[in-house]
């Protein structure tokens, strides 16, 4: 995929009915020209995140339901829901809890390091003896094994981070976060 992609990015739109979509704009030609994907998410589906793995482009949306994985193989001309795609790092919410408090995957972003491919991802989870996710934990797999590095961030306000986002840079990984109250930061 690296080979005809140049860049990609998420976004939402709206239709004459007034539903919201998730789709992708990407540029394949030195970003002189951009295009829309010609299929979307399902409607009223948000947030989305894209990253490639394999030779796709992962989307996760974020639905009523839980979150949803859909993929394609054809710069979103078509999107086929991932059922089972990377089964260890998808958490749909469990039941009682909303999905801004569940073990939901927040930033992703794949890297090679050190000659390995890696998709890197954050998802809230629980620091010892606490009953609610008070800690943003970066989780690492290679489609085969899935760890956690442990949290990157802890606070104790109950809506204390509104969303994250990965970048890998020159051997480096930077996690920036943006809190309710607008306040942002970077690690």
């Amino acid at each position: 995929m690296e080979d005809w992609l140049r860049l990609c990015f998420p976004l939402v739109a709206k239709n004459e009915a007034e539903d919201i979509y998730s789709m992708i704009i990407y540029s394949m030609d030195n970003d002189s020209a951009w295009a829309l994907s010609e299929d979307i998410s399902p409607a009223e589906c948000l947030n989305s995140r894209i990253t490639e793995w394999e030779g796709s482009l992962l989307m996760i949306v974020d639905c009523e339901d839980g979150q949803r994985v859909h993929e394609s193989r054809d710069m979103g001309a078509t999107w086929t829901e991932a059922v089972g795609k990377l089964s260890g790092v998808w958490v749909n919410a469990r039941s009682g809890v909303s999905q801004k408090e569940s073990l939901h995957v927040d930033a992703l972003i794949t890297a090679t390091i050190e000659g390995g491919r890696f998709m890197l991802y954050t998802r809230r989870g629980y620091t010892s003896g606490k009953k609610r996710a008070t800690a943003l934990c970066l989780w690492v797999t290679d489609n085969n094994r899935t760890f956690s590095d442990g949290p990157v961030a802890v606070d104790k306000a109950a809506n204390w981070m509104l969303t994250s986002t990965l970048l890998h840079s020159d051997g480096n990984l930077h996690l920036l976060q943006r809190r309710d109250n607008g306040e942002g930061r970077v690690t």
